[in-house]
Parts: C-alpha cells; sequence; structure tokens
C-alpha cells in the first residue's frame, strides 16, 4: 500500500488541495493518533469531502457515485445491517452473480471490505461515495422501525411477560391444579389455550432468531430449563416453573403428529414453521423420557441459512478447484467426515447443488431428509419398517442414477454396496464418523473394505469442522507475541517479509453473548488420491504416513487452515486450539 499512499499524497499536492506542510501535519497527526489518513485531512479542515472523494477515484481508478441518484433494490439492502452500514459508512448499491457493489466513504479501509466480504459471503466492489450523502441515503432507505442493538429485547424478557400473562389469567393455577390431580386430559385440552401456544411458539422462534442449530427443552427436579446450542456452545437461556414442562411438551407433540399420550418410549418426529411471517423453517423433534420427565431436543433446519454453495463454505481456493474436479467424475466416491454438526451435510449438499442438472438422475438416502432439494429423489429410511440403508440402495441402484448421496456410512454392509456402486459407473456422495481425513482410510479398512477397492472407488476425502468466528461488531486487533508466532509458525501464514503480525480478537458485546464470537467458519483438509497415496493405501501404511504424504503433495491439514483463516481475521488462536491438533513436524 506504500506506493498507493504516495500516489494519493503526489495527487494531493500536484493539485494543490493541501501544501507538502500540511501534509506533513497530517502524517504527524496520523502517526500520534492513528486512524486513516483521509478521515485525518477533512478533521484537521485541510480538505473538503468532495475534493478528497476525488483525489481517491483518480489514485485508486475506482469511479465516484452520486448515491442519491440511485434506485436501491430493496432486497439489496436486506443484505447488510443498518447498524453495520451506519458503524462503516457504507451503501450495498447492486448485486451481479457474487459480485455485491458497495458505495464506501474510504475505499482504501481494507479491514472493512474484509469483514463486509465476510458477513454477507460475496465478493466486494467498491465505489467512492461522500459520507453525507451514504449517511443520508442510509436514513432514507433502512426502515425507521428497526431496532437499535440497545432495544433488542432479552429471550428472558420475552418468556418472563408470557409467563406473567399466564399467571394473571389464572391458567397457571389451573395447569397447577390439574396436573396435581393427575388428570393429563385436562392438561392435555390446556395446553391447546392460547398463552401456552404463544409460550411455545416464542421459545421456538427465540432459537431461530438467535441462530440456534438446537433448542434443548429439559425437565430438572423443580425447574424447566431452556438452553440453546449457538455456535456449537449449549447457553442456558432461562429456568422457567416446572408446571409449564407437560403443556409444553404436549403442545410440541402435537404440531410433530406425535403420541400425546405416550411419556414412557423415546418418539422422534418433525414440523415446520414459518417466522417473521415469511421464513419456512424446518424442525427435527427428539422426546426422551428421563427421570424428571420427558426431555425435547429441536433440531433447527434453516434452510435460509444453508448456504448450499460450495464456492461460499470457506475451502481454501486450491482444494476447492481439487474438489471441483473430482466431483464432475463419472464415478467413484466422495467422502465427508467429522463429528456430529461439523457442516458434513451441507458440504454433501453443496457439492450436490454443484453437480446437478436435467440429465442427471440424483437419488438421496438419508435418515432423515435434512433439506428437500428440487429435482432430486429423496428417501427417508425407516428402519422400524424394514427400510434400511442397504434395502434403499438395493432398491435405488435398480432406478440407473447417475448420483447417489447417501446420509451417512454406518456398517459395513452400507459401505460395501456404496464402494460397489462407485466401481460400477455411480458418483457416490457420503460421510463417515471419523477425525481426520487419512483417518477414514484405515476406518474403511477396519470395516472389511480390501485396500484395493479403495483405491478403485474413492477419488477425495473431505475432512472438517466448525470455528467459531469473530465477531465483527466488537471486533479489534492486537500484535501476536514472539512465544504465539513461533508456537503457531505464524511466519508461514502471514506474507513473505512480513514484519508485524496482526491478530484479531473480539472483546465481547450484546450481539455475541459477550463471547467475542457470533456466527461460524468452515475449516477443511481434502484428501485427494494420487498415485502415491494409493501405493501407501495398497501397502496398509498407517494413518501418519498417508498424512505426511498427502501434505508433500500439497494438502492443508484442518489446523493450518485454521492459522489461515486467523490470519484472515476471521477467527482466533484460541478457537483453532481448542477444535483442532497440532500437526506432526514434517521430515525433512
Amino acid at each position: 500500500m506504500a506506493s498507493l499512499r504516495d500516489r494519493l499524497q503526489e495527487i494531493l499536492i500536484r493539485d494543490k488541495h493541501i501544501s507538502s506542510k500540511d501534509l506533513e501535519r497530517a502524517l504527524e497527526e496520523q502517526r500520534k493518533s492513528g486512524g486513516e489518513l483521509s478521515k485525518i485531512l477533512v478533521k484537521l479542515e485541510l480538505i473538503d469531502e468532495v475534493a478528497l472523494a476525488q483525489v481517491l477515484s483518480e489514485g485508486l481508478g475506482l469511479p465516484p457515485i452520486n448515491i442519491d441518484r440511485l434506485k436501491v433494490d430493496l432486497e439489496i439492502i436486506k443484505i447488510i445491517p443498518k447498524e453495520t452500514a451506519i458503524k462503516y459508512q457504507i451503501m450495498p448499491v447492486s448485486l451481479m452473480g457474487d459480485h455485491l457493489t458497495l458505495a464506501m466513504a474510504d475505499p482504501l479501509n481494507i479491514f472493512v471490505i474484509d469483514n463486509v466480504k465476510v458477513l454477507t459471503g460475496y465478493t466486494i466492489n467498491p465505489i467512492i461515495g461522500l459520507p453525507k450523502d451514504i449517511i443520508r441515503t442510509i436514513e432514507k432507505y433502512y426502515p425507521e422501525t428497526e431496532k437499535k442493538e440497545e432495544d433488542v429485547k432479552d429471550p428472558t424478557d420475552t418468556f418472563n411477560e408470557i409467563i406473567r400473562d399466564i399467571q394473571d389469567t389464572g391458567e397457571l393455577e389451573l395447569i397447577k391444579d390439574a396436573q396435581d390431580e393427575g388428570n393429563k386430559a385436562a392438561v392435555e385440552e390446556l395446553t391447546d389455550e392460547a398463552p401456552i401456544i404463544k409460550l411455545t411458539d416464542t421459545i421456538i422462534q427465540q432459537g431461530v432468531i438467535a441462530k440456534a442449530s438446537d433448542i434443548f427443552i429439559e425437565p430438572l427436579e423443580k425447574t424447566m430449563r431452556i438452553r440453546y446450542r449457538i455456535d456449537g456452545i449449549v447457553r442456558e437461556i432461562d429456568r422457567m416453573t416446572k408446571v409449564l414442562h407437560f403443556p409444553i411438551v404436549s403442545r410440541i407433540k402435537v404440531i410433530s403428529n406425535l403420541d400425546i399420550s405416550e411419556h414412557r418410549l423415546p418418539q422422534d418426529g418433525r414440523f415446520k414453521t414459518i417466522i417473521a411471517g415469511e421464513h419456512s423453517v424446518d424442525f427435527r423433534v427428539s422426546v426422551l423420557p428421563t427421570a424428571f420427565g420427558e426431555k425435547v431436543v429441536l433440531r433447527i433446519l434453516d434452510q435460509d441459512a444453508a448456504f448450499l454453495n460450495v464456492d461460499r463454505l470457506g475451502f481454501e481456493e486450491q482444494a476447492l478447484e481439487r474438489l471441483k474436479e473430482c466431483s464432475i467424475e463419472p464415478h467413484g466416491m466422495i467422502l465427508a467426515c467429522g463429528p456430529t454438526g461439523s457442516g458434513k451435510t451441507t458440504t454433501l449438499y453443496s457439492i450436490l447443488k454443484y453437480v446437478d442438472s436435467p440429465e442427471k438422475n440424483i437419488v438421496t438416502v438419508e435418515d432423515p431428509v435434512e433439506f428437500q432439494m428440487k429435482g432430486v429423489s429423496q428417501v427417508n429410511i425407516k428402519p422400524a419398517m424394514g427400510l434400511t440403508f442397504p434395502v434403499s440402495l438395493r432398491s435405488i441402484l435398480r432406478q440407473d442414477p447417475d448420483i447417489i448421496m447417501i446420509g451417512e456410512i454406518r456398517d459395513k454392509e452400507t459401505l460395501d454396496i456404496a464402494v460397489k456402486a462407485a466401481l460400477t459407473g455411480h458418483l457416490v456422495l457420503s460421510s463417515l464418523h471419523t477425525t481426520t481425513a487419512a483417518g477414514s482410510i484405515i476406518r474403511m479398512m477396519n470395516m472389511g473394505i480390501e485396500p484395493f477397492l479403495i483405491c478403485s472407488s474413492v477419488l477425495a476425502i473431505v475432512a472438517q469442522r466448525l470455528l467459531r468466528r469473530t465477531c465483527i461488531f466488537c471486533k479489534e486487533t492486537y500484535e501476536a507475541t514472539p512465544t504465539i508466532i513461533d508456537k503457531f509458525n505464524l511466519k508461514k501464514a502471514f506474507p513473505k517479509g512480513a514484519t508485524t503480525f496482526e491478530l484479531s480478537r473480539g472483546k465481547g458485546c450484546k450481539r455475541c453473548f459477550q463471547t467475542g464470537y457470533k456466527g461460524r467458519v468452515g475449516i477443511t483438509e481434502i484428501f485427494i488420491f494420487s498415485p502415491k497415496i494409493r501405493e501407501l493405501i495398497l501397502a496398509r501404511a498407517g494413518e501418519v504416513k498417508l498424512k505426511e504424504a498427502a501434505r508433500i503433495e500439497g494438502m492443508q491439514t484442518m489446523r493450518e487452515d485454521g492459522i489461515a483463516k486467523v490470519v484472515e481475521g476471521l477467527t482466533t488462536l484460541e478457537e483453532v486450539s481448542r477444535i483442532t491438533a497440532p500437526d506432526e513436524a514434517m521430515a525433512e
């Protein structure tokens, strides 16, 4: 950026906007207080905003724009929250494919461009706008009713308001009396009353708003506990009187089409609801009898939140290209591995969407079907009725599919059918519960698959994890210490010749529940089957040797990918250390 800075300074002096003395004064102020030189020049009243915009336009080769005259699509406005637009003095203008055009008061601020790219998932094309024009346009387009952060209610406050209403109507006492008398029919009748419906709906809606992946409704000895899993971490949201537990569970059973009279056996179901009048969300329901009553877990399958786009999963560019090459092969197997909740299903669906076309016959077999895809035949297995993975797969293979997705390979029989399908002209996508990509090969051998079959059928294995993303609303930078630099080998991750090693972390704010993290980002290692790797598999080499050979051939491990995300400012070293194990030193 040094040459660009020199270019802007040259234009400022050449066009006599400021003198050399004024420039030195501004640079001295920048050295003392920090910040962007452009803002300092305006603050010291050495140049006005219009003239500065002209200088930036010439120096950066970016067009200036009068955004007052533009008519911006309201759907594009929704891409960036109002608070973010005000904080960074930016305004979304247009969207073409994956490219978002952004009017910026300071297009030199790479930090802002990177944050908005992370927030939206789009490539940012900056243009120059005057700060006053941007602020005026923000006020013009964003709804007046949009709540500020400090006005957003805590879920607990919302729950307490509804419970007070239930108490005021005397309904809480009616439920309690009916329970004390053991009159379940009366309790079930009260379940259909408006206050209980409202409380249950609010618990569900607040979970979606908080971007939780799971909602836990748990009976304790004397209370009922509500917890949400947000960004992979379970957080207690509220505790309520246990009197409300039975009617809430009954209400969930009703909307999930479960047996409301069964309290001794586990039950599974699902339902769909509309959030905020237009947002359709699927829920998977699990009811488990415990010592203190039935525990309910709702898995939120928010299809609007699932970016089923392989380009937006956060894969490293070279690894992504290798994966795309494998996915367009006419036959073979691609496996995703990792623990529950690591994003395997999203990755498989994203690959499926990438290869989907009207000319291909695509069938999936899952337990259960998590995302509906148009034009794809999806089978929901039902073990109780004898419809298992192997039975489904045998029938699917008679329907001449081009691509088969198996939700999960759990046993030797399913793996055996999947391998044979990959060998007989089908592209097979599936998942395995293993911790590393190389470990999946050992797991398949232990399940009884011969090495030569693995070499002939498997194209690639993707191992992945989800890390909590640094909250962009309270993000701050700090200088890494020499100890940290050495421990995580940061010199390798930063650009060659870097002399400063700035990292970021979240201070904690209301938006991120004071954690410093909001949202998640994926890290991966993509294991490609090269001739050398196949030789090692045939020789039954161990996991360590397979991983080392893959790294020599260019595979980036999950730890290395995580540190790259840290350098990009997407997450923290603490989060990478929590989720990934250190890599073994490679042989010289």
